[in-house]
């Protein structure tokens, strides 16, 4: 009789402790998510601040740190960005933008990037999706 008390005291004991390491994880979770979401904004809000070249440059640092993320839509963007009239037109911007946000060499070895027009019209598509 004593066996199977102490038997069912340590299986409550351990029910308890997953349900706590369970709701922990997902407070981690969601506490992680928002510090994330809080970390986006701010950069998206001091870019969208000040005037100048430095401006420009942290403008550019917030947009391609963003579009590191898997959340934003390369294509989307991409589409809204240069305004592809056939799918042909769309392929060659879904490539050539995915060159310019991941930095990656073209065939001949250039690098791609985003001209400083091209850096404003993604951020506020950005900040305002």
């Amino acid at each position: 009789m004593y066996k199977n008390q102490l038997k069912n005291e340590i299986k409550s004991i351990i029910r308890e402790s997953l349900r706590e390491m369970s709701l922990r994880n997902h407070v981690r979770k969601i506490v992680s998510e928002e510090v994330n979401r809080l970390f986006e904004s701010k950069a998206i809000n001091e870019a969208g601040e000040g005037e100048g070249e430095g401006n420009a440059n942290i403008k550019r640092k917030a947009v391609m740190n963003l579009l590191k993320d898997d959340k934003y839509d390369h294509a989307y963007l991409a589409y809204q960005l240069w305004h592809p009239k056939d799918d042909n037109e769309k392929d060659t911007y879904r490539s050539l933008f995915s060159k310019k946000a991941t930095g990656k060499p073209d065939n001949d070895g250039a690098v791609r990037s985003f001209t400083d027009d091209e850096i404003t019209k993604l951020y506020e598509l950005i900040r305002n999706k």
